[in-house]
């Protein structure tokens, strides 16, 4: 079942709030990249981490939609580590191991910036591409999971989970935060 369920959510990606958004095609390098979802002028985004991690007021974070996310929650059985694969922060064989935490941020679109790899100046189905030093792979996401499409795939099956975006910690508190075990985010908090 959780294949299927995982499957079904990979398949359809993420919707948007008032239905499944269109696809705008996201470019990278090498041009292979599939479509994103265009994003609402304000949305909820969360950073996925371990307890233990802290940044400062300039760091960029990689955060994904809240609403995409508790999707995510239902296609991967509430199992923290099929969950934590399907974000690439755990690796194909892996278990997930120590404590870890869900920022919840709510944010402006224009905060957002898109890790795709290409020109910076371009604005993908809303959002700008994020500046070169913030095109690559972040910091604990697994190589395997990384697409420079300005999405991320499952570590272990390689198939395309959820958009990211990446925002300076400054940006994302400005509105205020709230941070949630994982446990609780997966048993629906």
């Amino acid at each position: 079942m959780l294949a299927v369920g995982l499957a079904a959510f990979v398949l359809a990606g993420p919707a948007a709030a008032d239905g499944p958004p269109a696809p705008t095609p996201a470019t990278a390098t090498d041009g292979t990249c599939a479509g994103v979802a265009e994003l609402p002028a304000t949305l909820q985004v969360a950073w996925v981490s371990r307890v233990e991690r802290t940044v400062g007021a300039r760091t960029a974070l990689q955060v994904m939609r809240v609403a995409d996310l508790r999707k995510l929650v239902d296609a991967s059985e509430r199992d923290p580590t099929r969950f934590l694969r399907a974000l690439g922060l755990v690796g194909k064989k892996a278990t997930a191991r120590g404590s870890w935490k869900i920022t919840v941020f709510d944010v402006k679109r224009e905060w957002l910036c898109r890790p795709i790899k290409g020109p910076e100046d371009a604005t993908i189905a809303g959002v700008s591409a994020c500046p070169t030093q913030h095109q690559g792979r972040f910091s604990g996401t697994k190589a395997r999971s990384w697409s420079g499409c300005g999405y991320l795939l499952d570590a272990a099956t390689g198939a395309r989970t959820l958009d990211v975006f990446r925002i300076e910690w400054q940006d994302a508190v400005a509105w205020g935060f709230c941070v949630l075990p994982l446990r609780r985010f997966l048993e629906g908090a």
